[in-house]
């Protein structure tokens, strides 16, 4: 059964197996709305297949806002209701990456994201800043965006001992264990000099890299994979001596949680000062409302803007709104089991 067959099928089948694991137990009302809600995504996703992307935000937001429904109806200790969206534009005018959306009071944003453990934006985030943070849309950068994109990063599941340190030493005090990890980014690697200094202006951008060192010297650590994608080799001092491999993959969990298949991870800049990110459930929430906005009150704007013989970012819009058909009820289902649901690594040719 290929991943999105998996998808599917779950999605169906937890409209009867969630009934006994959640507060659907003891609300008959909580019930048929659930049930109602994802009855309703699936119908809006499956439209949203068949529409153009002119048309297509609308269904794909409206489809999760369903899914949030459900989400809360399940999860929700409280209120699990709402008549809002909880979310504004601040003006359409801008190019798209330069839109901005913020919180609006209490609503459907502020519902789903406590029920799934997202933190609350209280800042203005815009269109492309949230683009950059979705692992899937950094490989196709809308045109005049600025902020920092996620980045994978590549684990190791053992600890080390770091030989060009340790293994010098005359003490008979034990040896420092290191976890390691590799941060792949995609530009041009710097110059051997410029490395310190471009290695302390990135790893502030990521909460995930706090107390991260390098492995090794700078000559050593920075790697090229192929022209404009490189490898940064990291490491951090053990919490603990001898740890296990479920052990190490909780230390990197709280850093870099797995992203929707088994190992891959991604560091996820933050758009205010300490504190996480929106999960990627509720990044795409912000930028489907974005979109959904968009093609309804500046429907000329939206559709010139997917004019691929004029527009220069009528292809990465177009590949969002696709792949957000398969990514989608792959995040609701997370957000349903309230744990990550991790498929076996696609292949690739």
């Amino acid at each position: 059964m290929d991943g999105t067959t998996a998808i599917r099928v779950g999605l169906r089948h937890r409209r009867t197996s969630l009934t006994d694991k959640t507060r659907l137990k003891d609300s008959a009302s909580r019930r048929k709305t659930f049930s109602a809600a994802l009855q309703q995504f699936e119908e809006q996703m499956n439209a949203a297949k068949v529409v153009s992307a002119a048309t297509r935000p609308i269904n794909l937001y409206y489809g999760l806002v369903q899914a949030g429904q459900a989400i809360a109806a399940a999860h929700a200790p409280g209120t699990w209701t709402f008549n809002k969206h909880g979310l504004k534009i601040l003006d359409m005018e801008p190019d798209i990456p330069d839109v901005a959306v913020r919180p609006d009071g209490e609503g459907a944003f502020q519902a789903v994201s406590d029920a799934t453990g997202s933190q609350r934006t209280t800042d203005a985030i815009s269109i492309g800043a949230l683009w950059n943070s979705i692992p899937e849309l950094t490989e196709v950068p809308l045109k005049g965006m600025m902020s920092d994109p996620a980045v994978m990063l590549i684990t190791d599941t053992n600890t080390s001992v770091r030989d060009d340190i340790d293994g010098w030493s005359t003490s008979s005090a034990p040896r420092v264990e290191y976890l390691r990890a590799s941060v792949c980014v995609d530009e041009e690697m710097p110059a051997l000099p410029d490395r310190k200094a471009w290695l302390e202006s990135f790893i502030p951008k990521y909460p995930g890299l706090h107390d991260a060192q390098l492995w090794g010297s700078e000559d050593e650590a920075f790697r090229e994979i192929y022209p404009r994608r490189f490898s940064i080799e990291l490491c951090w001092p053990a919490p603990e001596r001898g740890m296990e491999e479920t052990d190490i993959e909780g230390f990197f969990d709280a850093r870099a949680p797995a992203y929707r298949y088994n190992a891959h991870r991604y560091l996820r800049s933050e758009f205010e000062p300490a504190k996480a990110p929106p999960t990627p459930l509720m990044s795409w929430w912000l930028i489907l409302y974005s979109f959904s906005m968009l093609a309804r009150y500046q429907p000329r704007k939206w559709s010139e803007a997917l004019d691929v013989d004029k527009s220069p970012n009528a292809a990465a819009l177009e590949y969002a709104l696709d792949i957000a058909l398969e990514v989608i009820p792959h995040l609701v289902l997370e957000g349903l089991d309230q744990e990550p649901v991790l498929l076996a690594r696609p292949l690739t040719v």
